[in-house]
């Protein structure tokens, strides 16, 4: 995974010193502006995850800088801590009409500070990589979520969830429909991700009619049965158009087991093998198949 960025606009050397030991030390990686147009030029050259933004500093001052980002469409989602010695009432109200979503008061505790802007890319990145038409997180959280697991060394189930034969069906009925069973598709993966696992799952859209769903071993199987059951069962309610019975739901399973914090790209492989044999398998008998990866499959992960 990338190093998070963040620009840091400090005029004061020995507090910006502090600032970036102290973000350093998290992990994140700080790129310094001395004033405010050099933060500008930061955040649209780098598209930080974070802005930690001081009021008071030449050519153009924090406030500037923070209404110019909120009033550009393609940076106003960079989330703006202000950093300042400008810690009245009026100040605070100030920087958070301007657009700054937090406001720390100098001298500041270096821990909370730290734990602040945590907090804050947490929540932004979790904002920022949501799909528009189903409101679960998107492809890069997906990555994330696979990424701790692995990290951790937590051997977890990724579910791929896909329509065989969405994109002519979706040319026929139109964005505005294919969407609206994208989004009663997703209702119902979730639905039985929660019921499946009590709530302990992770669903996220890919985009198209692609979900992934991240849960226990013990749990993946059933919920493929169960989103199979679920979209047969209600196939006349979620695509009445569909008359020829061509859409099927596939449902490819595969786990993590073997893997290290660097072979997603493994489990992707198996994820895709699973798949292509659901496919096969849905279009032969023309209804709905899950198949579950193992090493009969393929190849199964190099030892060590």
């Amino acid at each position: 995974m990338l190093l998070k960025k963040i620009v840091v606009a400090e005029d004061d050397d020995a507090i910006a010193h502090l600032v970036n030991m102290a973000l350093g030390d998290a992990g994140y990686l700080c790129l310094r502006a001395h004033d405010g147009e050099e933060a500008l030029r930061l955040v649209r050259a780098h598209d930080p995850d974070l802005l930690v933004l001081d009021i008071m500093m030449p050519r153009t001052d924090g406030l500037e800088v923070t209404r110019r980002l909120k009033s550009d469409v393609m940076w106003s989602r960079t989330p703006i801590l202000m950093l300042t010695a400008l810690g009245s009432v009026d100040n605070q109200v100030e920087g958070l009409e301007a657009g700054a979503d937090a406001y720390m008061a100098k001298p500041f505790n270096l821990r909370e500070f730290a734990a602040r802007v945590k907090a804050m890319i947490r929540s932004a990145r979790r904002e920022r990589d949501r799909s528009p038409t189903t409101d679960l997180p998107g492809s890069r959280a997906i990555d994330d979520h696979i990424e701790e697991a692995l990290r951790a060394g937590r051997v977890v189930c990724a579910v791929h969830l896909d329509l065989l034969r969405f994109d002519s069906f979706a040319d026929r009925v139109g964005f505005s429909r294919s969407e609206e069973i994208v989004r009663t598709l997703s209702a119902l993966i979730l639905e039985e991700a929660r019921a499946t696992t009590g709530g302990g799952a992770f669903v996220g859209h890919l985009g198209g009619s692609d979900f992934i769903a991240v849960m226990t071993p013990d749990t993946a199987a059933t919920l493929a049965r169960r989103v199979v059951d679920g979209f047969e069962a209600g196939r006349a309610q979620i695509a009445p158009e569909d008359t020829d019975r061509r859409l099927a739901i596939t449902i490819a399973v595969a786990p993590t087991e073997g893997l290290k914090v660097n072979d997603a790209d493994e489990l992707g492989r198996r994820l895709g093998v699973a798949m292509k044999e659901a496919k096969r398998e849905a279009a032969d008998g023309g209804s709905s198949a899950f198949v579950l990866w193992t090493p009969q499959l393929g190849e199964p992960a190099p030892a060590g």
